[in-house]
């Protein structure tokens, strides 16, 4: 069953994971929520200081999810002596070795409906406040949204398990003024590749288990990509060769592999037109259930190209 959890927490960072599953139904919750509250969480800040808390939420594509909770610079009787300052800095990023849901788009809002930030993909912003000194005790509200539009077939090239985003949001407060920081730029994955593999069978000869691998690299760019090339790294099973499209010039102890274009001088196989793919297959030892790792693409307008979108499949019927 394809499922996808988002889960919430902050322990001066609040972490939200969003982690899809293997078929077709994607709402599974890890935490419950605090018995249906919309209010997630009091951030108290009666001078500098920090929270924590730590929240479950379920989503789906096409959903849209919701939570909401407060800033404020009282504690029952105890109100700030100062003017507070404080910023919330939301980082959305790829759950560590996964890719991130580039749909996804977190969105913060206060209670009137008004957008104070937002990041779809990847990203960070923060979100500043003050609490000027008065007798009274002051609060803020705001709502986190995240949703997941549906675009085509956005929710199917998203799903499975080696696609997961996570949200930290820094929650600090001080006397003085706070400024918002710049994110740091992110570049797009100029390729994307793919790694299938067969379900494999036994060799009756010698009892070992062998399968077929196929290869699939898309060209993200706006470019093409002359003479081409890959390399990875695959320590435990062995890949034997490459039936086509591509040939195998190094296959190391240690499992390391790089592949070039064939030279045909052909432009659907020695290049790679934007938007576009090529593809080759072969035969390999071992169970197929072993991810490629250390990916690099090479070619005419790139040069040992690491921030590669992968995507492994294990054991599919069929390679066609």
């Amino acid at each position: 069953m394809k499922k996808f959890a988002f889960l919430l927490a902050l322990v001066l960072i609040m972490v939200s994971s969003i982690a899809a599953g293997t078929l077709a139904m994607y709402t599974v919750s890890i935490d419950t929520l605090a018995k249906g509250s919309v209010v997630a969480k009091e951030f108290i800040f009666v001078g500098e200081g920090t929270d924590s808390f730590q929240e479950g939420l379920k989503i789906a594509p096409s959903e849209t999810a919701q939570w909401q909770f407060k800033v404020k610079n009282y504690e029952n009787h105890i109100v700030s002596e100062t003017d507070i300052y404080y910023k919330l800095t939301f980082n959305v990023q790829a759950l560590p070795g996964k890719a991130a849901i580039e749909p996804l788009t977190v969105t913060v809002k206060d209670l009137n409906g008004t957008v104070l930030n937002s990041v779809t993909g990847v990203g960070t912003f923060d979100v500043l406040g003050q609490f000027s000194l008065a007798v009274n005790g002051q609060e803020r509200d705001f709502l986190v949204e995240v949703n997941w539009p549906t675009e085509g077939t956005s929710d199917i090239n998203y799903a499975g398990i080696n696609y997961g985003s996570m949200i930290n949001v820094d929650a600090i407060a001080s006397q003085i003024p706070l400024k918002a920081t710049d994110p740091d730029p992110v570049d797009p994955p100029q390729v994307s590749v793919r790694y299938e593999t067969t379900v494999p069978w036994q060799n009756g000869q010698s009892g070992n288990y062998q399968y077929e691998y196929k290869v699939t690299i898309t060209n993200n760019s706006t470019e093409p990509i002359y003479n081409w090339s890959i390399a990875f790294n695959l320590p435990t099973d062995k890949l034997t060769s490459a039936w086509s499209n591509a040939n195998l010039v190094s296959d190391t102890p240690k499992g390391y592999y790089k592949f070039l274009n064939p030279g045909y001088n052909n432009q659907l196989t020695d290049s790679i037109l934007p938007g576009k793919s090529v593809s080759f297959r072969g035969p390999a030892k071992g169970m197929g259930t072993e991810a490629i790792r250390s990916v690099i693409v090479g070619g005419s307008n790139i040069t040992d190209l690491t921030n590669v979108d992968l995507l492994c499949q294990f054991g599919k019927a069929s390679l066609n």
